[in-house]
């Protein structure tokens, strides 16, 4: 009998995510890890019932969810990771502008919609939870990593910086099929397509994003996580 593979849940905002990137994962890590992707039903981050001081119980509800669903135990959780969508959160305020509708638009110079106000809330609100987030290691007790897809996934994985809803389901089932049979051309997908400039490292890569308009450009800081952490095939 071999020893058991570790779990790892990765949190992300939506169904569409989870089709995106699971199996990619986990075909990625088979020989290693149990990949399992959880999904919170949006952006944590601007829940308006969310702060700092109810955000950790919020992610934790996450995991304690599918620690009873799946009949586990606390310990046998190796790690959590949340992947976020950065949503131009840490642009400059000088490059929101009046647009012709209350929806958020994002564009290469910046975030276009009828409520300037509304928008500075929500990047004040989300920048301020997510540099919580970035101060602490563990979700109680559960080593925690956090990475980003920017502007968002659809920005980052399809080139596709606002898509409508309706539609984030069908890129997510192309995007994986994509993918079948040679997942490992997913990191190779990441290095070309979508780093664009982002530091090799997990702390370079946030202070990158947070400078000028990275948070609305596309990046991602997704391939740190397979410099982190190698498979027992990329040790050899």
């Amino acid at each position: 009998m071999g020893e058991a593979k570790k779990t790892v849940l990765f949190i992300v905002e939506g169904p569409s995510d989870k089709t995106a990137l699971e199996k990619i994962f986990k075909k990625i890590y088979r020989r290693s890890k149990n990949i399992v992707f959880k999904f919170t039903n949006g952006d944590i981050s601007s829940d308006p019932d969310v702060d700092t001081k109810n955000v950790e119980d919020r992610i934790y509800d996450v995991i304690d969810r599918f620690i009873k669903d799946q009949k586990l135990q606390k310990s046998d959780i190796f790690q959590v990771v949340q992947i976020f969508d950065t949503d131009g959160t840490f642009i400059p305020d000088s490059t929101i502008f009046e647009g012709e509708t209350y929806r958020f638009v994002y564009q290469d110079d910046g975030i276009h919609c009828k409520d300037i106000e509304k928008v500075k809330e929500r990047n004040n609100k989300k920048s301020g939870i997510i540099s919580f987030l970035l101060s602490m290691k563990d979700i109680k007790g559960l080593p925690y990593e956090m990475y980003f897809l920017s502007c968002n996934l659809d920005h980052a994985l399809y080139n596709e910086r606002n898509l409508d809803a309706d539609k984030k389901q069908d890129y997510a089932d192309a995007f994986y099929e994509r993918f079948i049979g040679k997942e490992e051309k997913f990191i190779d997908f990441l290095k070309a397509d979508v780093v664009n400039g982002t530091p090799d490292s997990l702390s370079g890569s946030w202070s990158y994003i947070k400078e000028d308009l990275h948070s609305i450009e596309r990046h991602t800081n997704l391939h740190v996580y397979f410099i982190q952490h190698p498979r027992p095939d990329d040790l050899l």
